[in-house]
């Protein structure tokens, strides 16, 4: 029978696993994200490979199979490329991340020159601005801005374990 201690127990672990988890982040923002990086990339790169394969199996079968055929080599050649080029995947990422960050700010600022004199307009100028700082930040230097997104990560994640292990210990409402 499973009783509360096996599912305390499960709890520490669990808690104490998001501290390490939340620490490492903190610490090695850098290479959690060349880790996230790699990992994308073989991930890209067994996707084009097993739809590649498959497509070429069932040529004969398949509909739309060089539109298909061609996202899977598509797939494998962005896979090989992150793998090979990690620096300049996170690079081009940030960058295209900071376009899109822009482009809300854009937004945000013509919104509140639209809604100008009908309504509080200071929520809109808030957010384009804070659209606006995210968008230099990814473009200037995107390893700093995803290193201080993986340090918060990190942060939440050991804030996270240290709640889990207080919510047994001390609280008691696990």
């Amino acid at each position: 029978m499973f009783t509360f201690d096996k599912i305390k127990q499960l709890g520490y672990f669990f808690g104490i696993v998001l501290m390490i988890l939340g620490a490492v982040f903190i610490v090695m923002p850098e290479r959690i994200i060349g880790i996230m990086t790699v990992l994308i990339g073989a991930i890209l790169l067994a996707y084009g490979l097993f739809r590649t394969i498959a497509i070429l199996l069932k040529w004969t079968t398949v509909k739309n199979r060089v539109f298909l055929l061609a996202l899977g080599l598509a797939s494998m050649a962005a896979g090989t490329y992150i793998l090979l080029n990690t620096q300049a995947a996170i690079r081009i990422t940030g960058i295209v991340l900071g376009i899109f960050a822009l482009l809300l700010a854009l937004d945000r600022f013509v919104s509140a020159h639209r809604m100008r004199g009908q309504a509080n307009i200071l929520p809109a100028v808030m957010f384009g601005f804070i659209h606006l700082a995210f968008a230099a930040g990814l473009i200037y230097s995107s390893m700093k801005m995803f290193s201080f997104i993986v340090f918060l990560y990190g942060f939440y994640l050991f804030a996270s374990g240290v709640m889990v292990v207080l919510s047994i210990r001390l609280f008691k409402d696990f």
